[in-house]
């Protein structure tokens, strides 16, 4: 009976602490890249050094162990300012991307297993970064989604 009690305890604690793990994340959300810099957010590194300054309807999310994730909005003439974070786009093989379930702006469609396919079919682009994030980006409506 003692053992058995102690199974159930030991699985409760496992479960709970796997179902708390999405407490551990941060938020931040910011109206324009003026306020991420001033809030400290670009120098943290959860929001990208060089995004365009007129970069609007920020959030970023982030761990403690150093995985982040975050979005921004951009304008179509800021395109040449979003490009030159970009390194080469990724259009094969498998990528990883695992938000915590409380980052409630982050796309269904870019949580593992990501089918880069249907990323594309959606109007995504995913890019590798100098920064070491990846990137997806939708041109045409001037958002980009980041994480790493």
């Amino acid at each position: 009976m003692i053992r058995h009690s102690r199974l159930i305890l030991a699985l409760v604690t496992i479960l709970t602490t796997a179902s708390c793990s999405d407490l551990r994340v941060k938020m931040a959300v910011f109206n324009s890249a003026a306020e991420a810099r001033q809030g400290g957010a670009i120098a943290a590194g959860w929001v990208p050094e060089g995004i365009p300054p007129a970069a609007t309807d920020l959030r970023a999310g982030y761990m403690p162990d150093g995985r982040q994730w975050g979005v921004f909005a951009f304008r179509a003439a800021d395109e040449a300012a979003v490009r030159a974070l970009m390194r080469e786009e990724i259009t094969a093989g498998p990528l990883q991307c695992d938000p915590p379930g409380r980052l409630e702006f982050w796309p269904r469609v870019l949580r593992t297993p990501i089918d880069l396919e249907q990323v594309r079919s959606t109007g995504f682009r995913v890019y590798r970064a100098f920064d070491g994030r990846h990137y997806a980006i939708n041109w045409g409506q001037g958002r980009a989604y980041y994480w790493r």
